[in-house]
């Protein structure tokens, strides 16, 4: 009796590793069909409709005209700083050469200095008036070709709307989507420049959405990953740190899914990708915000470069 109960022990035991063994080797081949399908799946969708195309490209283009405008008054700031030290630098030694003439002059060279003075002053006044003409006018940003922009997006998403709805996105994308895009266009309307450029950016963010719609060769979760490196750039500017390690992990996410569905991996180009993300890191790490600009433009333009 107790041989008996042993041997059907025994055999449970065994049929339990035999069941076992068969669900696992399902669950992988299942695994691995759904993984082919989901192939299958995205080599069967259509391309992206050129109406989401020109938003894309339209929304990219404003942002970089605004930030070209911000960059270039920075630059001008600079060069000012630079010229108003040298001009107090210049004017300190103009003072202390007159003091010393003026010292070592005896009276009889008072009139010949007085005149020198007078021509040096006068010679002065005319420089300063020069530069004062040769000053260009305050950079602006083109405001008309930005409120072309925002008619050209406005045109291209009263297309594209219904299409998205169509082909699968979520009515709430849709409605975000919208009043984003409505708030960028009163910026521009009534040339709010403040913040704007971060509206633009917040507008770029919906796109990898709708692009995931579609067929696409490179993941659009690099446009996320670009969308998230841009606002840190943006904050960082005004020295805010709030989001910024929020905005990290979102990036480094966002690589790990797109490294996951790259059809033919570069391994090549991941790590030069992870290598220019681990550095980005570190100057945000660092609340560098000059290092944060420069690594952030060469992350992207690096992300660019995937294909």
């Amino acid at each position: 009796m107790n041989m008996l109960n042993a041997n059907n022990k025994a055999w449970a035991i065994l049929i339990i590793i035999i069941v076992f063994s068969l669900m696992t080797g399902c669950s992988k081949i299942f695994g691995n069909l759904k993984e082919n399908q989901s192939k299958q799946n995205q080599d069967q969708r259509k391309s992206p409709p050129k109406t989401l195309t020109s938003l894309e490209n339209t929304t990219e283009s404003m942002y970089k005209d605004i930030q070209e405008v911000i960059d270039k008054r920075a630059e001008e700031q600079q060069q000012d700083e630079q010229k108003t030290d040298k001009q107090q630098e210049q004017q300190q030694q103009d003072q202390q050469q007159s003091d010393q003439q003026q010292n070592n002059a005896s009276t009889e060279e008072k009139p010949q200095q007085d005149d020198q003075k007078d021509k040096q002053g006068s010679q002065n006044k005319g420089q300063e008036e020069k530069s004062d003409n040769k000053q260009d006018k305050p950079i602006d940003i083109d405001w008309n070709n930005m409120k072309k922009n925002v008619e050209k997006l406005q045109n291209s998403w009263s297309h594209y709307a219904s299409v998205a709805i169509k082909d699968g996105a979520s009515n709430e994308i849709i409605k975000e989507f919208e009043n984003q895009l409505d708030l960028v266009t009163t910026k521009v309307m009534e040339m709010q420049e403040e913040s704007l450029l971060s509206a633009v950016n917040d507008l770029y963010k919906f796109y990898p959405n709708f692009l995931d719609l579609y067929k696409h060769q490179a993941p659009p979760n690099l446009k996320t990953m670009k969308y998230h490196i841009r606002r840190i750039m943006i904050e960082s500017e005004d020295n805010k740190w709030v989001q910024s390690n929020k905005s990290l992990e979102s990036i480094k996410q966002a690589w790990e899914t797109a490294k996951a569905r790259m059809k033919k991996p570069d391994q090549d180009m991941n790590q030069k990708v992870q290598t220019a993300i681990d550095s980005f890191s570190r100057s945000v790490q660092q609340k560098n915000k000059h290092l944060i600009k420069l690594k952030g433009e060469i992350l992207i333009s690096i992300l660019e470069e995937i294909k």
